[in-house]
């Protein structure tokens, strides 16, 4: 475990003695990582003691858990072994941990939940959250797009029919969408952690896609064919 550490400014990695960085040139100090033997450490994300954790620079930690090193992504928080240089579930560097954060925009909460009222995402975009902002472009424009789909496909056939299930599903996605992404852009200028975080935006996007194929399938398929 202790053979082998990180580079702190490109991430690479370099035996435990080493002086100087194989792939940067970059100087490293002796001893090599900060192990549980330091003492405790503070989680970069989260702000609170642990034992087992080595802060970053950035919104991400490494972690020593059942003698083995991991490193907690910081842009969706999914574990990565240490030897893997990307997440391995949205392909973020290792180096993005070892980055040093930029100061975020300062933006009033009020003008930061009207950006996203004008569309969601726009409020994140402004804040500098960018990889937030773009998965929130996606989904409302997918969810809303196939709402209104579904609105011109039905018109002036007497109603929605078997499409019913799917244009409720798509509205209460858009809906949940527009909302929660105008309360997060205020609760994040404020400095207040949000109501829907990266990982959770990632699996609602996930169930989103199943509950729509599976609806389509089972329910609205089988009812247009009758």
């Amino acid at each position: 475990m202790m053979g082998e550490r990180r580079c702190p400014t490109c991430g690479a990695l370099a035996s435990a003695d080493a002086e100087w960085c194989g792939q940067c040139f970059s100087p490293l100090e002796r001893g090599g990582a900060r192990t549980e033997a330091d003492g405790p450490a503070t989680s970069a994300r989260t702000g609170t003691a642990g034992p087992n954790a080595i802060e970053g620079t950035s919104w991400g930690a490494i972690e020593v858990e059942g003698g083995t090193l991991a490193w907690t992504c910081p842009v969706c928080e999914t574990r990565n072994p240490i030897e893997a240089n990307a997440c391995s579930a949205c392909g973020t560097p290792f180096g993005r941990l070892l980055a040093e954060p930029e100061a975020p925009p300062e933006i009033e909460p009020q003008t930061a939940a009207v950006w996203s009222m004008l569309w969601p995402g726009l409020g994140h975009w402004k804040l500098g959250r960018r990889t937030e902002a773009v998965a929130r472009f996606v989904m409302f424009a997918w969810s809303f797009g196939a709402l209104m789909v579904l609105l011109v496909s039905r018109f002036g056939k007497g109603g929605l029919g078997p499409t019913f299930p799917l244009f409720a599903l798509f509205l209460a996605a858009s809906l949940m969408i527009y909302v929660v992404s105008a309360v997060d852009a205020y609760r994040l200028a404020a400095g207040d952690e949000p109501l829907m975080s990266s990982r959770t935006l990632l699996w609602t996007s996930a169930g989103l896609v199943f509950l729509s194929v599976l609806i389509a399938t089972f329910v609205t398929l089988p009812a247009a064919r009758r």
